[in-house]
């Protein structure tokens, strides 16, 4: 059990943020998920890059993959939800975000790597970024008073306006911050339940014993299937955010209507 112990605080000092180098350029530090984080962006431009380098009337290859995935999020989202002229201007945003967290999150799932998606601070900011967006175009298209008005729905009491007026702007201010830390929660939770699996395994190593194997093949056997399912938590977790964000943006378009 101490040997468990030990080997739970060495998995949650890993999955911490830690500088990579004890040097600093300026104030700027070099951790862990950033480092993660850049390899995620630059894996996910160069996808990109390499998949669309030769547009074909018939995709082939690496291009299905990539037309696949822009038609899901086109137009089984931003289209569905949105219709047709503001999906297709949404879709380079929403888009963005979509594989932005796919990617990070899929890269986490490499022996070795972190998804840059894993620490909160990342995903508050996207979050924030989401909040700053959405109610920018809502101002813009209704006008900033109207905007404004669409927080209280008509019909509601004037004595229960100030109220009402109040609990729509906390909502709101909460968005970027459940957006957040939705995202990381389920991040670092699938990292902590693959650790706590391999420490399994490996203390079943080293006791070699009847009980032990079985307790060891137990172990490994839900490894591979957590493995699995974290592939699926990792596409569903971008699904849920760029969901989520299409949402408001379509609510801050037509928040006159409301």
């Amino acid at each position: 059990m101490e040997n468990m112990g030990h080997m739970v605080e060495e998995l949650l000092h890993e999955l911490s943020v830690l500088p990579l180098f004890s040097e600093h350029v300026g104030t700027f530090t070099l951790t862990n998920y950033t480092f993660f984080l850049l390899i995620a962006f630059t894996v996910t431009v160069v996808f990109f890059a390499v998949a669309t380098r030769r547009i074909s009337l018939v995709p082939k290859g690496i291009g299905n993959v990539v037309e696949a995935g822009v038609s899901f999020v086109r137009d089984g989202l931003c289209v569905d939800i949105l219709g047709s002229e503001n999906g297709r201007k949404y879709f380079p945003f929403i888009g963005t975000i979509f594989f932005f967290v796919l990617f990070n999150n899929l890269i986490g799932l490499v022996p070795g790597a972190l998804p840059g998606t894993g620490t909160i601070g990342v995903t508050v900011t996207w979050g924030v970024i989401v909040f700053l967006v959405y109610n920018t175009i809502g101002i813009k298209k209704n006008g900033f008073f109207r905007y404004m008005k669409s927080f209280v729905p008509s019909g509601t009491p004037i004595f229960l306006m100030p109220l009402i007026f109040l609990l729509e702007i906390v909502s709101h201010f909460l968005r970027p911050i459940t957006l957040g830390i939705r995202l990381y929660a389920n991040m670092y939770a699938g990292h902590i339940m693959l650790g706590i699996f391999t420490i399994l395994v490996a203390i079943s190593l080293e006791h070699l014993s009847p009980g032990s194997a079985v307790t060891g093949g137990l172990a490994f056997a839900m490894r591979i299937v957590m493995h699995g399912f974290e592939v699926f938590v990792a596409v569903l977790q971008a699904y849920i955010f760029s969901i989520l964000t299409t949402v408001y943006i379509n609510g801050a378009l037509h928040a006159s209507e409301h």
